[in-house]
């Protein structure tokens, strides 16, 4: 999918993320994912994840702040599911005290993501918006 959505944790800036964890953990689950993390200060999104081996292609960006990812694209064979999956993994590292918000790249349609959102409830937002 090229179409960016967002997966925002409603906080100034997320202390808590791990992201050594979360490298290791992205490694595990998506073993030819290569990370590249900009010095530079003129970005905001300054870490990269991508992964353009079978059975998942996928570009996923991180803001400095370690609030926001930006998955500016997903594809797979059973792409909808896989990346409702995708997102829902994702959900699992920010945190869940607060509001996680996901939107769509005109951030004019969103989803409130709860430990409760399902695969399938992404599946169906994702669909509404025509993806």
């Amino acid at each position: 999918m090229s179409v960016t959505s967002f997966i925002h944790v409603n906080k100034a800036e997320n202390d808590d993320f791990d992201l050594e964890i979360f490298n290791r953990e992205i490694k595990k689950k998506y073993p030819e994912t290569e990370i590249e993390q900009s010095k530079t200060a003129l970005f905001s999104y300054d870490i990269c994840w991508e992964n353009y081996e079978e059975p998942y292609q996928f570009t996923l960006r991180m803001d400095k702040k370690r609030t926001t990812f930006a998955i500016e694209y997903f594809n797979s064979e059973n792409r909808m599911r896989d990346y409702a999956s995708f997102i829902v993994w994702l959900g699992l590292f920010l945190d869940r005290e607060q509001e996680l918000i996901l939107c769509d790249e005109n951030n004019g349609d969103t989803l409130m993501l709860s430990a409760n959102t399902s695969v399938e409830d992404i599946e169906e937002w994702l669909g509404q918006l025509g993806l």
